[in-house]
């Protein structure tokens, strides 16, 4: 009897902590359409000495399949990625979004990148990205200094 009960217990704070991670996972003030990133001095001195060739050659390994950063480029299975930076998440014509990036209403700049590529999933919850993200600073800073030079007018380092 003490055996089942013991089990019982452990099942139960396991469904209870299972709920728990979940929910922390899916947190709205942690989504970029009710929070605004800042970027930390130390990823801004990253930014400046970002490797423009570490970023392509991360986008071409993680990003390349699912998108095109060319400004005579096209959709694939995510959006096309010139001028990302100063657009507003959701809005590239021609491309079906999902319902969360849709609504989420942010505008793509340094610090909302960063925080979006940090966790995919914390950042815009529902997203239809299969992608978790870029723990590594370094690979973000260096992807988003590649990433940077597909806009016409490419935004100033921060």
């Amino acid at each position: 009897m003490i055996k089942k009960s013991l089990t019982i217990a452990v099942i139960i704070s396991g469904i209870s902590l299972t709920g728990s991670l979940w929910a922390a996972k899916f947190d709205p003030s942690e989504s970029l359409a009710n929070y605004q990133p800042s970027l930390t001095e130390k990823f801004k001195q990253q930014l400046k000495n970002a490797d423009i060739k570490a970023g392509a050659d991360f986008f071409d390994r993680k990003c390349a399949t699912c998108h095109d950063a060319a400004k005579d480029g096209i959709h694939n299975k995510g959006p096309l990625l010139w001028n990302l930076f100063g657009r507003q998440a959701g809005s590239e014509q021609g491309f079906e979004y999902s319902e969360a990036m849709t609504k989420s209403q942010h505008i793509w700049d340094f610090a909302s990148l960063n925080y979006y590529l940090t966790r995919t999933d914390r950042a815009v919850p529902g997203r239809s990205m299969n992608f978790r993200g870029i723990r590594k600073e370094k690979q973000r800073a260096d992807l988003l200094i590649y990433l940077r030079q597909f806009n016409d007018t490419p935004p100033e380092l921060p």
